[in-house]
């Protein structure tokens, strides 16, 4: 979540995801030492061996990672201690995989793409990009500014309500700071005159009576010229003013405060899920995109999802996830509806 109030409950917002009703989860993870045991022997492997394996990787590496989906190629072990060539991909099913080259076995891995790994994006950046730590300075919070979006000449960045509105708490036109307070050092800390860059201008109410929702959605008023409609320029740049509707097995991509940029596929929609806030209760969503896993973590709420590809389509808006990373987006179309907004694309 973006909820860090108490940062000892900063993963008490992601409830548990399933299709057609979810039911709310909460789940204690610890790190502990584990079991010492002999460790398992492995059959020696050749040079010789090796070095032919080797040869073949050589002779077929090219062609193999030409190949859509292949995002790797390496040598490795077999279950049985045998030298075979790895095939790593980003999707299930690449077409056009051989089951051995030249007598020698492949193994297809589905490991998704390689990142580089990133630091999370809780700086203070001027000018100001989407997908960078913002909050509330009413509190001490982050979340994720999503995107810029304008209506009668004026600019807005949108988020989440339960980061720039304080789940229903706020007064419009309080500070909106980048970063936000969460993430000052030392934490917490009030740099106002610094950090302030809008002023909350219109949120949705959540509901936590059983009644249903829709989105979870804020936007705020731009108070500085000194920023941008796009991403840091390290990612996507800027998401297009044209939205599409999420449809199974569409590619997504998103770059959020905490895990920065990620990629993977909308495996279900029109879902109704319960979703926990802490103390104000459990509010219930209806008609929203579910995310494959390892696509959120705590404090990318608010994120813009875009289409995987050129285009940049946005397709939803990030609140909430579980934690293995599945992610819930309100449908983008739904909240800029809401506004009466249009997204900035320049």
């Amino acid at each position: 979540m973006d909820r860090f109030k108490n940062p000892s409950k900063t993963g008490l917002f992601f409830g548990a995801a399933l299709l057609v009703a979810f039911s709310l989860l909460w789940v204690a993870c610890s790190e502990k030492q584990p079991n010492v045991t002999a460790p398992e022997q492995t059959p020696m492997v050749t040079v010789s061996g090796l070095s032919r394996t080797a040869a073949v990787q050589g002779r077929h590496t090219d062609r193999l990672m030409d190949i859509d989906g292949v995002e790797g190629v390496a040598l490795g072990l077999s279950s049985n201690g045998n030298p075979v060539i790895k095939v790593f991909t980003s999707k299930q099913d690449v077409a056009g995989l051989p089951k051995e080259l030249d007598g020698l076995p492949v193994e297809v891995e589905l490991t998704g793409k390689f990142f580089a790994f990133a630091a999370p994006l809780t700086g203070r950046y001027r000018p100001v990009p989407i997908g960078v730590s913002v909050a509330n300075n009413g509190q001490c919070a982050a979340g994720t500014i999503g995107c810029v979006v304008e209506k009668g000449g004026k600019k807005y960045i949108l988020s989440n309500n339960h980061v720039l509105a304080r789940e229903n708490l706020a007064s419009i036109g309080e500070d909106i700071v980048q970063p936000g307070r969460y993430d000052n050092k030392p934490k917490c800390a009030n740099h106002l005159a610094d950090d302030k860059i809008a002023d909350l201008s219109e949120f949705v109410m959540l509901k936590f009576d059983g009644s249903d929702n829709t989105v979870d959605a804020a936007i705020a008023e731009l108070s500085t010229s000194n920023f941008t409609c796009a991403t840091l320029s390290q990612f996507y740049g800027l998401p297009s003013s044209t939205t599409v509707a999420a449809t199974l097995g569409l590619p997504v991509k998103k770059v959020g405060r905490t895990s920065v940029l990620t990629t993977g596929t909308v495996s279900a929609i029109n879902a109704t899920v319960n979703v926990g806030y802490g103390a104000p209760g459990v509010a219930r969503f209806v008609g929203q995109i579910v995310t494959t896993r390892h696509f959120i973590k705590s404090g990318d709420s608010g994120s813009l999802m875009v289409t995987d590809d050129a285009s940049n389509n946005p397709v939803g808006l990030l609140f909430a996830g579980t934690s293995d990373g599945i992610a819930i987006a309100n449908p983008i179309g739904e909240i800029l509806g809401s506004f009466n907004v249009s997204i900035c694309d320049h």
